[in-house]
C-alpha cells in the first residue's frame, strides 16, 4: 500500500525546499516536457512494497538544481553533474517515501535516464499515481509504480 497524494506531494516539496531551498508548487499535470529536454531518475523499492518511483524533470530545472547544490554557474556545470543531482534527489524522495510504507524495505541506487525519446516496459507493474509539480514553468513528475499488482 503506498502512501496517500498528501503525503507523497509534501515528501517532494520538502525535498526540494531542504535541499535546495525552491518552493515547488502543485500542478495538475497538464504542462508536459519539451520532447528532448528530460532527465529522469528511477529507484526500486523492494521488501514490504514492490514497487518503486521514478522522477522526471525538464533539464533546465536540474540544471538550475545542480547549480545550486554544487553552488556553480549553471555553465560551468557537467552532464554528469546533472545525471548526479537528479539521482540524489530521487533517491532522497524514494527513502522518504519508503520510511512512510509499511514493513521493512530497501531503495536501489538509481538508474538515469536521458531524454524523453525511450519507452519502458516492465512486466507486471502498474502505476499508483502521477504527481506533478512545476517551478516557474519547468515541469516535474514523480510516479508511484507497483510491481504485482
Amino acid at each position: 500500500m503506498i502512501p496517500e497524494e498528501t503525503q507523497i506531494r509534501s515528501v517532494v516539496h520538502s525535498v526540494w525546499s531542504t535541499q535546495l531551498g525552491l518552493d515547488i508548487q502543485d500542478s495538475d499535470g497538464s504542462s508536459r516536457f519539451p520532447s528532448s529536454a528530460t532527465l529522469t531518475a528511477a529507484i526500486h523499492i523492494s521488501g514490504g512494497f514492490r514497487g518503486g518511483i521514478r522522477l522526471e524533470c525538464s533539464r533546465s530545472l536540474i540544471r538550475r538544481a545542480a547549480s545550486i547544490m554544487f553552488n556553480l554557474r549553471e555553465d560551468k556545470l557537467s552532464e554528469d553533474d546533472e545525471r548526479d543531482v537528479i539521482g540524489e534527489l530521487a533517491n532522497v524522495i524514494a527513502g522518504n517515501i519508503k520510511a512512510l510504507m509499511h514493513g521493512s524495505n530497501s531503495i536501489s541506487l538509481p538508474t538515469i535516464i536521458d531524454g524523453s525519446d525511450y519507452r519502458v516496459s516492465m512486466l507486471d507493474v502498474k502505476s499508483c499515481g502521477d504527481f506533478a509539480f512545476v517551478l516557474d514553468g519547468e515541469s516535474l513528475m514523480v510516479t508511484i509504480f507497483e510491481h504485482g499488482s
